[in-house]
């Protein structure tokens, strides 16, 4: 039996991120879904910016800027009266952040896109196969990884992995074969209908619109960008029996007439229906030997807020590094433990955050008279804050910094872009473009350091790459870093950086170290702290028998 790497269950925005970038490292890994084929319906609807440069570093960015949009206009009804019309005007990309805006996405258009980006680097989606059990062996020694069983077609088959990643969603098979509680809550009169749809009427196609009926009930219809259809959300209310409707077109069509009370906006040629529950819950637990949960396995909440495939998107991320970085025997597995120490306290915040705005959206009836001067304010700064949407880890162990509380940017924060030439051959370059790949970049500011940085890092340079960032004239340094020429200061000034200032950026684009006056030591502190240590040479290979 052959073992693999990874085995990652679920392919979802979540998996196919997960395998896009484990793949890519050279590591090998198979993802498996249950379901027959792709999943169709728009669920998550939104990509936030820090997502955007996710994808950017996997090479898909483009694609999803092609087939996305910025939604940027809300038309707002209290029953057939417009009470506002709000516009806010997209950002432009500027050196620092090149995607400063939210876009309106289609979730099967991303997962679409993310699993062309897997195909081109050379993995498949492995549809129908479903994921039966599994067990751990030890950590250490032969027995260690993780044994499973998959089944397909009536036809049972064992995998060895190293690793186990579930990100098999809210229902998730991972999560309940690891008996983990998923605490939280569930509203059982809180639900909505969902669905895909043709829509005839709206004459602002351009905007999503919202409308809250005198019951309190909502209907929003939002357009797919370069498609047809729109994603159409109608909460809904038990009938008189107390049973819940069905998800059905009729229902759905019946809904948005008494709502908006217009009998002009019709609905036609469903591609997809769902019933969505009010759920708010995680896990306290994103790891447990060899097993992790990413995604909706770990947390699901409200949709307002457009977090989920975000989320699940940035767990991926922040994992993939860690597993390959061990897997290839470059740091220890204490750094696997920082997945959790990271991405569950984003996991709260979002889980309050999009709670916060389901009650925004759904306020009690004393108060939706003042909704004209809430409201539209509230979604001005929802919509402003989306695109300073960039969750950091100050609190992390892989964040040392060493600034002072008055630096504009912390360890933990992503680390900003900037345009730069290369010494080597004056060629223009974005520092996202010399961030991308598996390793950390090394930012030293003058070359007062650089030696030293080449120095610590010796025996890791398949993971780290130290650049040189100077001024135009200023004196090179001395030592083999790549040299950066920083001809308009704006890589000074987005780092707040001094002539002996030092920044570790992490494979995942965070910054880890940020110092302005660092020590010999320091470096080489870091590298501990972040659990790096030297890749053992390896043996030398039997000359093959003729």
């Amino acid at each position: 039996m052959n073992s693999l790497d990874v085995l990652i269950v679920g392919a979802g925005p979540t998996g196919l991120t997960l395998a896009c970038d484990l793949i890519r490292r050279g590591l090998t890994c198979r993802i498996v879904e249950q379901a027959p084929a792709p999943q169709i319906g728009s669920r998550g609807f939104t990509l936030k910016p820090r997502s955007l440069e996710v994808l950017d570093d996997l090479g898909a960015a483009h694609r999803v800027l092609a087939a996305a949009q910025v939604q940027s206009r809300t038309r707002f009804h209290l029953g057939e009266p417009l009470l506002f019309d709000l516009r806010v005007p997209p950002a432009a990309p500027s050196p620092r952040r090149p995607y400063p805006n939210s876009l309106a996405i289609p979730q099967w258009r991303t997962e679409a896109i993310m699993r062309e980006r897997l195909a081109e680097l050379g993995g498949v989606v492995e549809f129908g196969r479903r994921l039966t059990g599994f067990h751990s062996g030890d950590d250490q020694g032969e027995d260690a990884g993780v044994t499973a069983t998959l089944r397909r077609d009536g036809v049972t088959e064992t995998v060895r992995a190293s690793y186990l990643v579930g990100a098999d969603g809210g229902r998730s098979t991972v999560r309940r074969r690891l008996g983990l509680a998923f605490s939280g809550s569930t509203d059982g009169d809180a639900r909505a209908l969902i669905a895909d749809v043709h829509v005839d009427g709206p004459r602002h196609r351009d905007a999503v619109h919202l409308w809250m009926a005198a019951d309190g009930h909502i209907v929003v219809l939002r357009p797919t960008p370069h498609a047809p259809t729109w994603q159409v959300v109608a909460s809904l209310a038990p009938d008189t029996d107390g049973t819940w409707p069905e998800a059905s077109l009729e229902h759905l069509q019946r809904a948005v007439t008494e709502r908006t009370g217009r009998d002009d906006i019709r609905l036609t040629e469903p591609a997809w229906l769902s019933v969505w529950r009010y759920n708010l819950r995680m896990v306290d637990t994103y790891r447990v030997g060899r097993v992790f949960l990413a995604g909706d396995a770990a947390h699901v909440h409200s949709p307002f807020g457009g977090f989920g495939m975000n989320t699940g998107i940035q767990d991926a991320y922040n994992l993939g590094w860690k597993l390959a970085l061990v897997l290839r025997g470059a740091a220890g597995d204490a750094l696997l433990d920082t997945y959790q120490a990271e991405r569950l306290p984003v996991a709260r915040t979002i889980l309050a955050e999009s709670d916060r705005r389901f009650a925004a959206a759904t306020p009690p009836r004393l108060i939706r008279p003042l909704l004209r001067f809430v409201l539209k304010p509230f979604f001005a700064r929802q919509q402003l804050r989306d695109r300073n949407d960039h969750p950091t880890y100050r609190t992390s162990p892989l964040s040392l910094d060493l600034t002072g509380r008055r630096s504009p940017l912390r360890a933990g924060d992503v680390a900003p872009d900037g345009p730069v030439q290369l010494d080597a051959d004056a060629s223009r370059a974005r520092l996202f473009d010399l961030f991308r790949g598996p390793h950390f970049t090394v930012l030293t500011f003058g070359a007062q350091h650089a030696r030293a940085a080449a120095q610590a890092t010796r025996g890791l340079a398949d993971h780290l790459r130290v650049c040189t960032v100077i001024a135009p004239g200023q004196q090179r340094p001395l030592t083999g870093t790549t040299v950066l020429i920083d001809t308009e200061g704006r890589i000074r000034r987005a780092y707040g950086a001094r002539d002996s200032t030092l920044v570790i950026v992490r494979p995942d684009g965070y910054v880890g170290l940020i110092a302005h006056r660092p020590a010999e030591h320091t470096l080489r502190d870091y590298l501990a702290q972040a659990h790096l240590r030297p890749v053992p040479a390896a043996p030398p290979r039997a000359a093959a028998s003729r």
